[in-house]
């Protein structure tokens, strides 16, 4: 036995290398497909198995790196876990919270001479056939720029061994300064930094790393205090696949894009824009089926996680909100390609980490921004969305609960109660969740999508339960306000869902068209594109200057459902018992519900005036609005804006719910004074002289009018002539701006 073990040792003497002032005796065997140091540094080292094995002893961090993945790319991803108290909460941040995502960054690993260099690897160019002569010239153009040297310490085996330790601490790839400003952090204690855990997977590592930053001192925050705070992160390091999927090209209008260079089989280099999109592919066995008609289901769903902290009646909604998407997928061929459920518990599923960018998550913020976001993070090369953290603030809830109060109060009765029913609340969570879940997909905004029903289709059940209220719910358009007081339609037709428009969009931008090479491909699918324009007005998306692609606009004829809506507003005003709280909460409530009916009054205005001045484009070239409509703009305007709503201003109104008269006034009418000031610089620019065609005299003619004829009874003359002299200082602003 002791010749054996004198034989053994002998043949392993060549393996044995020093490392540091510590004897390192290293051996490296695969061993179940994973390459492992089944020696050790020192008695005290501690190894953590992964993509890189990771070694940590003597206060030192190493990777040991298989040379396969050399000349590979890592994508970077840093998660808050933990965020500092700020001081002051006067102002809300939409970033800086618990399970925000940065990134993802990308490194290249190479090996050269006794460095591993990190570099950048520069995804500026898109060359569609590297295997011709022009393109392999440029592929010799150096394009990466380098990162860090750092020093090998030892090879064998196929492995190679670096330090680390200090790079993961001090190098700003793997900490907050890539997003200093939404982080509002900056300069960081680097003397705290501490990486705190290290997890090995097959295709990632994963880190907790803390670090410490002071506040970054904002221009006009004032007496906002500066301070030091601790954070706590985890870091992904990920491997990129090794093949980018194919890319594909966008139209400047339906998808989140990045410009590329692209040069082209002749060597000629043009712009493009490609899509953002995740990589849903088809098996192998699949394809005969898929090209048949049939279903498949993708190589990998799009799975998303929701995070427990989530309330908890709220957490089924919003995995059926990403669910709702699976029809449009559908209509794209595949079936179960999207998904979520809730996040597992350590116990249901230790390896399950929040900060693993493999996993899309839904995270839970409390604070009192109204708002939520669905990001497209993705790699260069392809537009592959490779990590996606969306993010719901707790005060939406409050925001969608006054939406629709204002804009379907009028029409359900349940909407009026201070305190929802839980099923509506669910209901409406569930809107606003669908909504980000389509940005993450990779779609954006569509403000033409609302722009094609009549009033008369808005208010029927048949017609919406046949095309729903707007064709995408990627539009800023959120319930349906052209409903009367008494109209019977059905809840799920009151709110905006998933549109012809956007199962359209999600089948251009995910659909495997047929074809043998990826530019056969790409012609099918444009010829596709073209055919569906064509044959479907619904998927019209008009140029973001037309009248008919507004914000949180509603219908055909702005006119028309506007009036609606804000006769709505009154209907609501006189219900004098939902303006009675009976308690503090009732009445903060109904505060910010009428608020809420302010700002809608002013932004269904500012719609209508949009027209005036306005253009829509029709093949690409700008037509003017007509003097008809322009017309019936302006009794619009007559009727809503300079005959003054005393209902919406009573002083038992305000009163009651202990509401500011004044700024509420001021609110309405510098909305309305401002846009109208934007209609008549439009209209002073219009170069027709077309008859068809209302002009800025005739239009400030008849305003004056309209302010001189108004009934100055007790009752209105106050309110009439706060306009008069809005309206006045409009036109001594315009008359010194000329001069």
């Amino acid at each position: 036995m002791d010749r054996c073990l004198s034989l053994f040792i002998n043949n392993h003497m060549k393996r044995l290398v020093f490392l540091t002032v510590i004897l390192v005796f290293v051996r490296l065997l695969p061993v179940s497909g994973q390459h492992q140091y089944t020696g050790f540094f020192s008695s005290q080292s501690h190894v953590i198995h992964g993509m890189f094995d990771t070694y940590e002893v003597g206060g030192k961090m190493y990777w040991a790196i298989p040379d396969t993945l050399f000349d590979r790319e890592y994508s970077i991803t840093t998660t808050i876990l933990q965020a500092p108290e700020r001081p002051n909460r006067s102002t809300e941040l939409k970033y800086g919270y618990a399970g925000d995502l940065i990134g993802p960054l990308f490194i290249k690993l190479h090996k050269h001479n006794s460095y591993v260099c990190m570099t950048d690897p520069q995804h500026a160019m898109i060359i569609t056939n590297p295997t011709d002569d022009i393109s392999k010239i440029a592929l010799q153009t150096p394009r990466e720029r380098l990162y860090k040297k750092l020093p090998i310490v030892a090879e064998q085996d196929g492995m190679t061994l670096i330090e680390i330790g200090e790079t993961l601490k001090s190098f700003t790839l793997f900490a907050l300064e890539p997003a200093y400003y939404d982080m509002k952090v900056s300069q960081r204690d680097t003397a705290k930094d501490s990486v705190e855990q290290v997890q090995g997977r097959n295709d990632c590592l994963l880190l907790r790393i803390a670090r410490t930053y002071t506040s970054l001192n904002m221009a006009g925050q004032g007496k906002n205090p500066i301070y030091k705070g601790n954070w706590k992160t985890g870091v992904c390091i990920r491997l990129m696949p090794k093949t980018p999927m194919i890319v594909r090209r966008g139209d400047n209008k339906t998808f989140f894009e990045i410009n590329k260079r692209m040069m082209l089989d002749s060597g000629k280099v043009e712009r493009v824009p490609i899509i953002k999109r995740w990589r849903l592919e088809i098996k192998p066995e699949d394809h005969e089926r898929y090209f048949s008609g049939e279903l498949v289901e993708p190589v990998k769903p799009i799975v998303f996680y929701v995070d427990r902290h989530f309330p908890r009646m709220y957490q089924q909604s919003i995995i059926e909100a990403v669910r709702e998407w699976r029809v449009a997928f559908e209509q794209a061929g595949f079936k179960n390609a999207i998904d979520a459920r809730l996040a597992p518990t350590a116990e249901e599923d230790p390896n399950f980490c929040i900060y693993d960018s493999r996993y899309p998550f839904i995270s839970w913020k409390i604070a009192g921004v109204n708002n939520a976001y669905g990001p497209t993070p993705c790699e260069g090369r392809a537009g592959e969305i490779m990590a996606c953290h969306v993010g719901v603030f707790s005060s939406v809830i409050n925001l969608v609960q006054n939406w629709y109060f204002a804009q379907c109060g009028a029409v359900d009765v349940e909407a009026r109660k201070p305190i929802l029913p839980e099923r509506l609340q669910r209901e409406l969570v569930k809107l606003v969740i669908t909504h980000e879940i389509g940005h993450s997909l990779g779609l954006e905004h569509n403000y033409s999508g609302s722009s094609h029903a009549s009033i008369d289709s808005l208010r029927s059940n048949s017609y919406l339960s046949q095309h729903g209220m707007g064709s995408s719910i990627m539009d800023y358009a959120r319930f349906n306000y052209a409903l009367r007081p008494g109209d019977k339609v059905d809840f799920k037709n009151r709110r905006i869902q998933i549109g012809s428009y956007d199962r359209w969009a999600i089948e251009w931008g995910y659909r495997i068209f047929r074809g043998d090479t990826p530019e056969e491909q790409e012609l099918n699918r444009q010829r596709w594109y073209d055919r569906c324009k064509q044959q479907c007005p619904e998927l019209a998306f008009y140029d973001m200057r037309d009248v008919r692609s507004q914000q949180e606009d509603l219908g055909n004829d702005h006119v028309a459902v506007n009036s609606q809506g804000i006769d709505n507003l009154r209907y609501l005003c006189s219900l004098h018992h939902i303006w009675q709280p009976k308690t503090l909460l009732e009445r903060q409530i109904m505060h910010g519900r009428y608020i809420s009916m302010v700002e809608h009054y002013c932004q269904w205005v500012e719609h209508v005036i949009a027209h005036f001045g306005g253009n829509r484009y029709v093949n690409g070239l700008s037509v003017p609005e007509t003097r008809d409509y322009c017309q019936k703009a302006l009794r619009f305007l007559q009727r809503y804006v300079f005959t003054p709503p005393t209902w919406l201003f009573s002083h038992s109104l305000t009163e009651s719910i202990r509401a500011d008269r004044q700024a509420a006034m001021d609110k309405l009418y510098d909305g309305c004074m401002q846009a109208l000031q934007h209609a008549f610089e439009r209209m002073q620019k219009q170069l027709t002289n077309s008859k068809d065609v209302m002009t800025q005299d005739e239009l400030m003619h008849e305003v004056e009018q309209t302010l001189s004829s108004l009934d100055d009874n007790a009752n209105q003359i106050e309110l009439n002539n706060y306009v008069r002299s809005r309206y006045n200082k409009l036109i001594e602003n315009m008359k010194n701006h000329k001069q």
